[in-house]
C-alpha cells in the first residue's frame, strides 16, 4: 500500500496520515526519521501523534542518533536506543527488586523464603528444632530487623540475652548457628552480600569449672512443688534427677525402651550417634507405673498434649524454680537452676558418694572422660585416699 508522505520543516523528518484513525479533529500522523549509517539510507518510525510524538520530538531523536553515529556510540538507531532504554529499565527494576529484598526483615525472610527451602532439604526433626529456636530466640530479638542490617553487635546482644536467661553456652551457639544458616541462605537469594556477621562473633564456651547442683533438701523442695503443679513436669524431673537424662532423651522415650524385668531404659542419643542404658530406680519405677494406663494412647511415655514429641521443657519448671527462690541473688547464669541442673545433680551426687568418674561418664552418656572431669572437684579426697591406701602394706620398721 502506497502512502503519501509529507515533509516537515525539520530536515529528515516526515509523516503520513492514517487512513481512518483520527487524533483530535485531524487524522493521526505517523512520524518517521531518515538518516544515513555506514553509507546507507535508513528510515525508522518515531511514533504517532496519538502517542505524543511531534515533528520536533522526532527531530530531537534524529539529532541524537546522528550525534551517536558521529561519535561511535552504540545507540545509533531508534531500535538500539529503545533496546538500551529497555535494558536500563530492566536494570532499574532489578535494582529496585534487590533493594526491596534487602529490606526483608528476619521474620519476613524466615516466613517467605527460609522455612520453605529448609523444609525441603532437612529432616522433620531438624526443622522442629529450628522452629523452636527461632520462635524462642530469633523472632523476639531480631524479627523486625532487616537481614541485611544484621551486625556482630546484634548477635553479641543475642548471645548475652540467651546466657542471662540461664541457658548454656551450647544453647547460645545453636542460636547463632541458626542465624548463620539464615544469613547464608539470604546471600544465595541476593538478600545480603559480604561477610557473614556470625563469623566475627566469638562463640561462648561452656565454663565447666563452676556448676550448680541441688542439695538433697533443695531437690525435695523442688520435687514437692513440681508434683503439686504438674505431674508431667514432676515425672520428667524424676527421670533426670535419678537417671541423669537430658530433657530430649526423656521426651523421646517410648514404652518399647522400657525393660521392667532388667530394670533398664534404652536411651537414644539425640544425635543418633550413641546409645546407652539407664537404670530404673524405685523413684523412676513409681513414675512409669503411674503412666502405664496411658501407654495405649501413644508410643511415647511423655507425649505432648497433641500426642506428638515434646519439643521443650514446660515453663512450669522455670516458674516453680522462681517461686521457690532457688535463683534469687544469683547473677551468674551458669549457677542458676534450670532443668539441666537435675542431670548435673545426678552426676554430682554420684561423685560425692565415691562413684568412679569412668562409671559416671558411662551413665551420663559422655563421649569422653574429659567431659566428666568437671565433677572431679566434688571428690577432693578420692586420690588422697587411694594413695594413702597403700600405707602399711610393707613392714619397713628398722631392725636393731
Amino acid at each position: 500500500m502506497a502512502y503519501e508522505w509529507v515533509k516537515t520543516k525539520f530536515l529528515g523528518v516526515r509523516y503520513r496520515l492514517h487512513k481512518t484513525r483520527k487524533h483530535g479533529i485531524n487524522f493521526d500522523k505517523c512520524f518517521c526519521i531518515r538518516y544515513k549509517i555506514n553509507g546507507k539510507d535508513k528510515e525508522e518510525v518515531a511514533g504517532w501523534s496519538s502517542e505524543g510524538m511531534t515533528a520536533e520530538k522526532a527531530y530531537k531523536m534524529l539529532s541524537e542518533i546522528r550525534e551517536n553515529i558521529r561519535t561511535g556510540a552504540p545507540e545509533n538507531s531508534l531500535a538500539n536506543i529503545r533496546h538500551s532504554k529497555e535494558k536500563a529499565r530492566k536494570e532499574e527494576e532489578h535494582q529496585h527488586h534487590l533493594t526491596a529484598k534487602s529490606q526483608l526483615t528476619m521474620e519476613e525472610f524466615w516466613d517467605q523464603i527460609y522455612l520453605q527451602h529448609a523444609t525441603a532439604a532437612k529432616t522433620a526433626a531438624t526443622i522442629r528444632n529450628e522452629r523452636s529456636i527461632y520462635e524462642k530466640w530469633l523472632r523476639p530479638a531480631l524479627g523486625s530487623t532487616p537481614v541485611s542490617s544484621l551486625r556482630p553487635s546484634h548477635l553479641e546482644q543475642l548471645i548475652l540475652h540467651v546466657i542471662t536467661q540461664g541457658k548454656s553456652a551450647q544453647t547460645a551457639r545453636h542460636v547463632i548457628a541458626l542465624v548463620s544458616q539464615v544469613w547464608n541462605m539470604a546471600q544465595v537469594h541476593d538478600v545480603v552480600s559480604g561477610e557473614n556477621p556470625c563469623r566475627r562473633v566469638k562463640k561462648p564456651q561452656q565454663d565447666s569449672r563452676r556448676m550448680r547442683f541441688l542439695t538433697p533438701d533443695e531437690a525435695v523442695q523442688l520435687l514437692h512443688a513440681l508434683r503439686a503443679r504438674s505431674k508431667d513436669t514432676y515425672d520428667t524431673a524424676i527421670l533426670s534427677l535419678f537417671a541423669g537424662l537430658r530433657a530430649g532423651e526423656i521426651h523421646a522415650l517410648t514404652w518399647v525402651d522400657v525393660n521392667f524385668e532388667a530394670g533398664t531404659l534404652y536411651i537414644r542419643d539425640p544425635k543418633n550417634k550413641h546409645s546407652r542404658h539407664a537404670y530404673i530406680s524405685p523413684e523412676i519405677a513409681e513414675v512409669l507405673e503411674s503412666r502405664k494406663a496411658e501407654r495405649n494412647k501413644s508410643d511415647l511415655i511423655f507425649p505432648a498434649t497433641t500426642g506428638a514429641l515434646r519439643l521443650a521443657v514446660s515453663d512450669t519448671f522455670e516458674n516453680v524454680v522462681k517461686e521457690l527462690g532457688l535463683n534469687d541473688n544469683i547473677t551468674d547464669a551458669r549457677q542458676k537452676v534450670v532443668f539441666h541442673t537435675l542431670r548435673h545433680t545426678f552426676a554430682s551426687w554420684l561423685v560425692q558418694k565415691g562413684t568412679p568418674l569412668y562409671t559416671v561418664a558411662e551413665l551420663m552418656g559422655h563421649t569422653s572422660l574429659e567431659m566428666t572431669k568437671r565433677y572431679a572437684h566434688l571428690a577432693p579426697d578420692t586420690m588422697r585416699q587411694a594413695a594413702l591406701g597403700l600405707s602399711g602394706m610393707l613392714n619397713l620398721s628398722m631392725q636393731t
